[in-house]
């Protein structure tokens, strides 16, 4: 359960393809804590089975999706117990889940980017300390056909990180908050976890098969209080059409954001889809919404 770009385009000709789901989409990293349970690192990527990540509702449209997610921290934390990595704590009548909002702007035909905001609420008890925000992406210009010898770069002015190859098809993303780390490197060598929570600020040297991220740190997110951003992903053919893409896509979103706000505090975006009930009750290994 949770949220992957699965296949992207530009002008037909492929940026991300058939790209494994946990590299193409935002991962969570922050420290839990209270009295009674001190304090638990978590790291969420952006697909967790359930019932840790439970779908509240979803909506499609045409040139609009919106997902809304719970992350349920006593389920995290009854995985840590069946792991012997904690000792069982009780939780009643306590808080424990922290709310996702997503909304996908899609514009097919109308614009040269997809923008999607993410918006994490705290419904908890918990501080979520240290928490950070990092969006991985595994691009794969051209497809299988390219998928390998792909040059990465990151361009600080405009807080753009990219990726191209020899047929100068570019792909990259940037957010409308200012990211604090970046990184680019070989897929099969990076790490995100405990002992390794920050970006490394660096770039792999010479072409591969390689992903790029972008670290936003938020310091500590308190119970009732909320982090938003959105995030702008696009192509070109060439590094400076890439860069205008995206510049005019965080532009919109930034306009967008009245909107979004509107729907995420709306009743009808609140309610809990009776649908989806079994659902997040089900241990499933995850899947693309």
């Amino acid at each position: 359960m949770g949220f992957s770009i699965k296949e992207m385009k530009f002008k037909e000709r492929y940026l991300l393809y058939l790209t494994e789901k946990e590299l193409a989409g935002p991962w969570f990293s922050f420290k839990l804590k209270r009295k009674d349970l001190g304090t638990v690192p978590v790291i969420l990527k952006n697909i967790e089975p359930t019932p840790i990540y439970q779908l509240v509702n979803s909506r499609k449209g045409a040139n609009l999706d919106r997902i809304t997610l719970d992350f349920d921290i006593r389920e995290y934390i009854k995985r840590l117990v069946n792991e012997n990595k904690l000792k069982p704590i009780e939780f009643k009548n306590k808080k424990h889940f922290v709310r996702l909002y997503i909304d996908v702007f899609l514009r097919r035909g109308h614009a040269p980017y997809m923008n999607t905001y993410f918006t994490l609420k705290n419904n908890s008890d918990f501080d979520l300390i240290d928490f950070s925000m990092i969006f991985i992406f595994d691009f794969d210009i051209n497809g299988l056909e390219g998928f390998n010898n792909d040059l990465s770069g990151y361009d600080e002015e405009n807080d753009i990180i990219y990726q191209y190859d020899n047929t100068e098809v570019y792909a990259g993303f940037s957010t409308i908050s200012r990211s604090t780390n970046y990184e680019s490197c070989l897929t099969r060598d990076f790490k995100f976890g405990e002992g390794h929570l920050s970006l490394s600020n660096t770039l792999h040297e010479g072409p591969g098969e390689i992903l790029s991220a972008l670290q936003i740190r938020f310091k500590t997110l308190e119970p009732g209080h909320s982090f938003q951003t959105a995030l702008t992903i696009s192509g070109g053919f060439s590094k400076e059409l890439l860069f205008e893409n995206i510049k005019l896509g965080k532009i919109n979103a930034v306009k967008q954001l009245g909107q979004v706000n509107r729907s995420v505090k709306s009743e009808q975006r609140n309610i809990q889809e009776e649908a989806f009930l079994k659902i997040n009750q089900q241990e499933a290994e995850g899947c693309n919404d």
